[in-house]
């Protein structure tokens, strides 16, 4: 056979659909640190595979006849890894900020689109006989038979997974500072890589896409291979983290590791007296902006050391040790009587306290009421 099976860029479809096979069969080889977190991770990377298949089955000139020549059902059989590519890369990054994350029913709404999208192409292309599949596919009479139909919905399959993507970045955003406080096992900046490359990846998708729309041409055609080659550049990034630090597939990252390596080190008293005496004597818990690293500067500690005896000795990470003081604080203020015309959000953030939310839930937490009814309580006579 003296044909060309595959051009160069057929080629990188190959080499992106191999590697995400081959770095999520790695990450199901290994025990992540979050019982979900590495099938979901696994299912995306799968996903992604899939979907550079079915680019290359459909768009790659030299192949496409004869994917269709096997089978004319070949084409658009991926159509759903689109519209689960979003929620797969969603529910990744929830188990990673929640800890005992789980599926609900209410999950079972994000598979609606990918379910939609398979009926939506049994109609327009796997219904007919394969001599429409013929023209439908290999000359690209799709478009136009749909009388546009089709072009809304590839709008639809790149627009939803960009919405999936913002979703992720406001998620780490939103827990950030949980996420640095409680979550040093975890290996963030993978999390950033992932989500990160995928945004700018789909956003260029969604750009040339509506490009292509406004003007078909050869420069629509090289934006799309160019939007491949972003792709096949970001799983090699990913590959190449992943064996760097062996956290990404193995379950165990950096941060894991040195903490196993810190329960191993005795806690020294005089740090731990050092600790209470900085925090209690400065009160800096009032410091509604405190972080780890400005702790450790008034208590000549390394903000790592810090971390470790406050986890080992009172059994909680930085972020709920100061919200414990801030609690005690905020109880005193809501207490006395003097206080009687203050807000409980005035009080909340005279007690060290940046957000209502934040507040409402660690005085949950460590009172075990809500601020309104300890105060109550408290000043009809009642003991809190």
């Amino acid at each position: 056979m003296k044909g060309v099976l595959f051009n160069i860029h057929d080629v990188a479809l190959l080499l992106i659909a191999g590697e995400f096979g081959i770095l999520s069969v790695l990450l199901l080889a290994r025990r992540g640190v979050r019982p979900l977190a590495h099938p979901l991770l696994a299912m995306f990377l799968v996903l992604n595979m899939l979907i550079a298949v079915d680019t290359l089955i459909y768009w790659g000139v030299a192949v496409r006849y004869r994917v269709f020549h096997i089978s004319p059902d070949l084409f658009f059989l991926f159509g759903f890894a689109y519209f689960l590519q979003g929620p797969a890369l969603y529910w990744y990054t929830r188990s990673i900020i929640c800890k005992d994350y789980s599926f609900r029913r209410l999950d079972l709404l994000h598979l609606v689109p990918a379910v939609a999208a398979q009926v939506y192409l049994y109609f327009v292309y796997h219904r007919y006989p394969a001599a429409v599949q013929g023209d439908l596919v290999l000359g690209l009479e799709i478009f136009t038979f749909t009388a546009g139909y089709h072009d809304i919905f590839v709008t639809a399959q790149k627009s939803i997974v960009l919405v999936y993507a913002i979703a992720c970045v406001f998620q780490v955003v939103r827990h950030r500072a949980f996420l640095k406080d409680s979550l040093s096992n975890i290996d963030l900046d993978w999390l950033h890589l992932l989500i990160g490359g995928f945004l700018l990846a789909w956003v260029w998708s969604l750009v040339t896409h509506i490009f292509g729309l406004l003007r078909p041409g050869d420069i629509s055609d090289m934006m799309g291979v160019a939007g491949n080659y972003m792709i096949f550049v970001l799983v090699n990034t990913l590959v190449l983290y992943s064996l760097a630090y062996s956290g990404v597939s193995e379950g165990i990252s950096r941060g894991e590791k040195r903490d196993q390596y810190e329960e191993r080190v005795p806690i020294d008293p005089i740090h731990v007296d050092r600790i209470l005496a900085t925090m209690e004597s400065g009160r800096l818990f009032l410091n509604p902006r405190l972080t780890v690293e400005d702790f450790a500067g008034h208590v000549e500690l390394p903000p790592r050391q810090v971390s470790s005896v406050i986890k080992h000795r009172f059994g909680r990470n930085f972020l709920e040790y100061v919200n414990s003081y801030r609690v005690e604080e905020a109880k005193r203020g809501l207490a006395d009587p003097s206080n009687r015309h203050d807000s409980v959000l005035d009080i909340a953030s005279k007690s060290g306290f940046n957000s209502k939310a934040t507040f409402n839930r660690f005085f949950k937490k460590f009172a075990g009421v809500t601020p309104t009814e300890y105060r109550r309580r408290c000043l009809s006579g009642q003991t809190g």
